[in-house]
Parts: structure tokens; C-alpha cells; sequence
């Protein structure tokens, strides 16, 4: 009975909605959507991306996506032909001079921002007889309103593209006045018919002013806020929607920005002008290229330690580089952040140090294992404190303070020479190494089974490749601030012609490098060798990853994902996925091998990212933001483990 209901049921069903019906029902819902959009075009215009200077939203990390549009990005070539026999003005302050710089690095992307920045900036591309004017009038006034009527009266050439901007001027000359604000709305109503006018035979667009990052701002922007620049976009807005209400053309109103801002102005480094990432460049070691480059460096070195490769010696060697790679990224990424920050509070060192070693001390007390059983921890604990504390003591050197000044950069190269010849006096006599690090309580940290041999190879292995990151950094970071180099996404680091020879000679010196490793017969040598030519490889990896645009451009979100949790994975391999202290694997399933490596290799990926997000989330806990509150915490903390230390070495007694 019930089959039959069934069947008469789907019968019913089917005779109501068939095939046919669902067809008819879809060409119904064409009709109608292409009724709704020929009726949208009628009363909003035939701009089928309407919404691209007004609304949109990120997708995923520093992709831009407009709504009812898809971005094309544009090549040399096409810029070029798309801008051929035009004029293009851009008029305004220092915020439309960075869209202008970033405009025309679209047709020559060698161009420099240089000179003196307050005042007008021509650019012609003579083989596609192209003309981008930076016109510097940083307020709303007369001498705006002049140049504006200049082009409407015809007493000069009439721009095929307006991009013009400013308030944050007037905000920061005026101390924030509200009499400032009132005589900008003057000046914008009076200006605001000659946009009109000229919007009727050219493409004009006023650029909403982005918010700032208050915390961010100097002493001199402090009145710049954003509650200020909202009350003169407004201003600007209802103006403009005035004035266009008595005329056919308008003024587009870029505003998309503003979004845009909202997510990135936190990493600017002034607070009021959008950072570099904002552009469409890609920076030489980006983050998200050295996450893809620890990630995939870290599933090598678990292969080469759950294989027990370390006896075939070409291999080995090539491991020690994939360490040294790790420590260099340390001198550069850290080097890189005071250097450009000037941030040396305490806050910083306490985040650091708590992200590398909660879980390793945790272990340390819960496993009953010496800080340095975890080698690699203390090694880059010791490094950054190194770089710490040659950076932070006096004279301290930033590149704020620096400003290109020779003698800065000197005093800076001068800082990097001592530590330089620290290491190599430290290094030379391995007495002096054991005197220091034997020191209580030092000896507690860098012993090992009451020796500090462990430690010492460790440290000597590796000694000048910190010291080489940052070197590395410091000289990147001083071409790209003389703009010696083009970061602009797909395009070459540098020239063609040099690019090309820089990665041929890369190649050749990478290669040269693997043959010497492989060919080499006795590992005490080869690791005598190791600290001097290992930087070898590595800026030779360096150069082929990013001279090329298309190779910096791209990365591997896959390795990258490992890369955030590398040194979890290097800490947690000891006791999930290897045992005996990494002499055995660890065995879950036995008596099938590879069911058992899935299995345990899941887990052991699950907790080390696991552990990685409470690392991260206790450390916002742990370590306050503020000073006083944080310096009793350190407090409590050195009582305890001294406490800790007394109790070990009265128990060893």
C-alpha cells in the first residue's frame, strides 16, 4: 500500500514538475533579470561596473574584489595602448601624488618617487605619446580653483582624466578648526560647477579622503583624525550631489578606497598614507613567501629525520643548509622589524620569547628534558637576543632616524662589524665559549648531560649565517628606499638585462654549491666549511625566487600553511611522531608500517597546529600591553624558575 502511494505520489510530483516545466521556469527567470537590467542600464547609465569606484571587499589576503565586476590587471603593453594620445592630471595633495607614482609605474615601472615632493610632477611616455601631470595643490582654495577654471576656459590643455583629492591639508595647517571646515565648503561649492563642466568631455573623479591610523600618526598629524575626515567627506559629497542634480555629466566619487584603507592603513607606516602592500607590488622574502619557504624546508627535514638520512653525508650537508636557511631568516625577518619599526619595548621580547619557548619549557618540566635537548629553540632564542640587543643598545639606528644619511648607515655598518668580530673572537677559542656559557645559571640553559660541547657545535655550525641576514636586510632595505629596485607585481627586480645575468650567475653558483656538498667525503671538513659557503646558497636561492616577477608573484598557500606552524612541528616531532629522543618512530598500528605513519603523521599535524593557536592565544594573555602590569608578571616569573633552578641544583647535591 505504502508502494503504491509512493509511486502515485511521484507521478503527481512529476506531472507538475517535469523537465519541461523546469526549463520554462528558467527562460522565465532570464527574461525577467534581463528586463530588471536593461531597465537599471535605462536610469543608472551603461556603466556595467558601476560599483567598481564605490563598494567591494577583500578576498582572501590583499586581493580587491569589486562587486558586479571583474579587475583586469593590466600589462605594460595594454596600459600603454589603452592610454594612447592622452593627457591624464592628477591634482592634489600627497595621497593623490602616491596614486599618481603608482599610476604611472603602470607604464614605466623604473620610475622613482624623487625630488622635491611639494610641488608638480610631469611624466611623458613618448612611444605611446602619453602625458601624466602631478599637480600639487594640497588644499581646496583659489589656486585649485584657478588651474580647474583654466582647463574649462581653454587657456590650456584640457586633461582627458581628472583624479583630484585633498582635506587632510587643510585639517593639519587649520589644527582641525571647525572655521577650516567652513571655508572648505565654500571653496568646494565654488569649484564644484567647473568639475561639472569639465565632466561633460573628460573623465573626472574625486577621490574621497581614506581614514588615518591615529596611533600611527606624528605629533604634527595628530589633528588629522578620522572623525575630522569623515565630516569633509560628507561636505565634499553632498556638494558634488548638488551640484550634479543642475547638470547631465558628473563627477564620479571614488570612495572605494576608503574600504581598501580600512583594512590596510594599520600597516602603514606613518598612519596617513596607505602602505606599500597596498600597491601592487611584491616585496623581495614577503611573508608569504617565506611562510611557503619554512614550510616546505620543514617537511624535508622531517622526511631526513624519520628516514635516518643524516648517515649519507651529501644529504646531510643539504640539511645544514635548510637550517642555516631558517637562521637566516631569523637575522632578516627580525633586523627587518626594528629596523623599519624602531619598536624595542619590552612588549616585543616578551611576545617573541614566549612564542618560541612556552612549549619547549613546557616540555622541559613535564618530560624531564634540559632546555638544550630542543637545540634549534635556544639557538634562535639566543640569536634574537643578539640581534636585540645589538639594534636596541645606544646609539640606536632606525630607519627613521637614518633617513638615507650616510653617516647613520655608517654607524649602523660600524654596529654590524663588532658583532661580526664578537662572533669570530667567540668562535676562535672554544676555552673562552666554555667560560662564558658555563656561568651559573647560563650553564643551566646551553648544558646538555653537564656538558656544554652539544651547544657549542651547535652555535659554531651556523655562527655567521644570523649575521648574514642581516647584513642581507640592511642592504635590500637601503635599495629600496633609494628605489633602486621594482617591486611591482609580474615585473623583474631589476633591468631585464641585469636580471637575467643575476639569475644565470645564481643558477651557476647554486648548482656549484649542491656539487661541492655531494662530492664532499669527510663531515668534519665539510661542517669546518659549512658557516662560510652556506650564505652561498642561500642568497642564491634567494635571487632565483625573486629576480624574476613571475616567480616572486606566486606562492605555495600549501607549504605556506606549514610554514606558520614549522617550529611546532620541529618541537612536537620528538615526542609524537619520533621516540627514544628521535632515535626510534613512534608506533600507534603495529605490524603495518604505512597505515601507521598516516595515521600518526594526522595526529601529530593536528596537535603541533593546534598548539600553535594556543601559543598564539596565550600569548595575547600572558603578555599585557602594558608596561607596569607586564614588569610585575617578569617579576613573578624570574622568582619562579630561580626558585626552579635552586631546587635543581640542591636535588643534583
Amino acid at each position: 500500500m505504502a508502494a503504491l502511494a509512493y509511486s502515485l505520489g511521484k507521478r503527481e510530483i512529476n506531472h507538475y514538475f517535469s523537465v519541461r516545466s523546469a526549463k520554462a521556469l528558467a527562460l522565465g527567470a532570464v527574461l525577467l533579470f534581463a528586463a530588471c537590467h536593461a531597465v537599471s542600464r535605462r536610469y543608472q547609465g551603461n556603466d556595467t561596473c558601476e560599483y567598481l569606484l564605490s563598494t567591494g571587499r577583500f578576498l582572501g589576503d590583499k586581493i580587491w574584489q569589486p562587486y558586479s565586476c571583474m579587475m583586469h590587471r593590466y600589462k605594460q603593453s595594454e596600459a600603454k595602448s589603452c592610454l594612447k594620445h592622452k593627457y591624464v592630471a592628477f591634482i592634489g595633495d600627497s595621497r593623490i601624488r602616491q596614486l599618481f607614482y603608482s599610476f604611472v609605474k603602470l607604464i614605466n615601472p623604473q620610475i622613482k618617487e624623487e625630488g622635491n615632493k611639494h610641488e608638480n610632477i610631469p611624466f611623458e611616455d613618448k612611444s605611446s605619446s602619453l602625458k601624466v601631470d602631478f599637480l600639487w595643490y594640497p588644499e581646496v582654495n583659489g589656486s585649485m580653483k584657478q588651474c580647474i577654471k583654466s582647463w574649462t576656459e581653454g587657456s590650456s590643455s584640457k586633461p582627458h582624466i581628472i583624479v583630484a583629492g585633498a582635506a587632510t591639508w587643510s585639517i593639519k595647517i587649520h589644527n582641525g578648526s571647525n572655521e577650516a571646515l567652513t571655508q572648505y565648503r565654500i571653496n568646494f561649492t565654488s569649484i564644484a560647477p567647473l568639475l561639472e563642466k569639465l565632466a561633460k568631455s573628460s573623465d573626472v573623479y574625486w577621490v574621497l579622503q581614506d581614514p588615518v591610523y591615529e596611533d600611527m600618526l606624528s605629533e604634527s598629524r595628530k589633528m588629522i583624525t578620522n572623525e575630522k575626515i569623515d565630516a569633509y567627506n560628507e561636505a565634499a559629497v553632498s556638494i558634488l550631489n548638488s551640484s550634479s542634480k543642475n547638470s547631465k555629466a558628473k563627477v564620479k566619487v571614488f570612495s572605494a578606497s576608503r574600504l581598501i584603507a580600512e583594512e590596510t592603513i594599520i600597516q602603514s607606516s606613518d598612519g596617513l598614507h596607505l602602505p606599500e602592500s597596498s600597491r601592487e607590488t611584491t616585496k623581495v622574502l614577503n611573508r608569504e613567501q617565506t611562510d611557503e619557504w619554512k614550510g616546505w624546508m620543514q617537511l624535508v627535514i622531517l622526511i631526513y629525520h624519520i628516514s635516518g638520512a643524516s648517515t649519507f653525508l651529501p644529504v646531510y650537508m643539504h640539511i645544514r643548509v635548510l637550517v642555516a636557511a631558517y637562521l637566516f631568516q631569523t637575522g632578516y625577518g627580525h633586523f627587518s622589524y626594528f629596523w623599519i619599526k624602531g619598536d624595542f619595548g619590552i612588549y616585543r621580547v616578551c611576545q617573541v620569547l614566549f612564542r618560541l619557548n612556552f612549549l619547549v619549557v613546557v616540555l622541559c618540566i613535564v618530560m624531564d628534558r634540559s632546555y638544550q635537548f630542543y637545540y634549534f629553540v635556544p639557538l634562535v632564542t639566543f640569536w634574537f637576543l643578539v640581534i636585540y640587543i645589538t639594534l636596541a643598545l645606544w646609539p640606536q639606528i632606525i630607519l627613521k632616524k637614518a633617513n638615507g644619511s650616510f653617516f647613520w648607515h655608517s654607524g649602523l655598518l660600524i654596529k654590524l662589524a663588532f658583532l661580526f668580530v664578537c662572533i669570530y673572537f667567540l668562535a676562535y677559542s672554544e676555552d673562552l665559549f666554555e667560560k662564558v656559557f658555563s656561568i651559573w645559571p647560563l650553564s643551566k640553559f646551553f648544558e646538555l648531560n653537564g656538558s656544554i660541547y652539544e651547544w657549542w657545535f651547535r652555535w659554531k655550525l651556523d655562527r655567521y649565517v644570523v649575521f648574514h641576514g642581516m647584513l642581507f636586510a640592511f642592504i635590500y632595505l637601503t635599495f629600496q628606499k633609494r628605489q633602486v629596485l621594482s617591486e611591482g607585481k609580474g615585473e623583474p627586480l631589476f633591468p631585464t638585462k641585469v636580471s637575467n645575468i643575476l639569475l644565470f650567475i645564481s643558477v651557476v653558483f647554486f648548482l656549484t654549491y649542491s656539487i661541492w656538498a655531494s662530492s664532499c667525503k669527510n663531515k668534519t671538513e665539510c661542517n669546518k666549511m659549512h658557516p662560510s659557503v652556506s650564505v652561498v646558497q642561500i642568497l642564491a636561492f634567494i635571487l632565483i625566487r625573486n629576480t624574476p616577477g613571475y616567480a616572486r608573484s606566486v606562492y605555495s598557500s600549501f607549504f605556506a600553511w606549514f610554514g606558520r606552524i614549522s617550529l611546532e612541528l620541529f618541537i612536537c616531532q620528538y615526542h609524537i611522531w619520533l621516540s627514544a629522543d628521535t632515535k626510534g618512530i613512534l608506533v600507534l598500528i603495529p605490524g603495518n608500517p604505512m597505515l601507521n605513519i598516516i595515521v600518526s603523521t594526522f595526529i601529530f599535524v593536528c596537535v603541533a597546529h593546534e598548539i600553535f593557536q594556543i601559543t598564539n592565544d596565550l600569548a595575547q594573555i600572558v603578555i599585557p600591553k602594558d608596561n607596569v602590569m607586564l614588569l610585575k608578571r617578569l617579576i613573578w616569573v624570574c622568582v619562579f624558575f630561580s626558585g626552579f633552578l635552586f631546587l635543581s641544583s640542591f636535588q643534583k647535591q
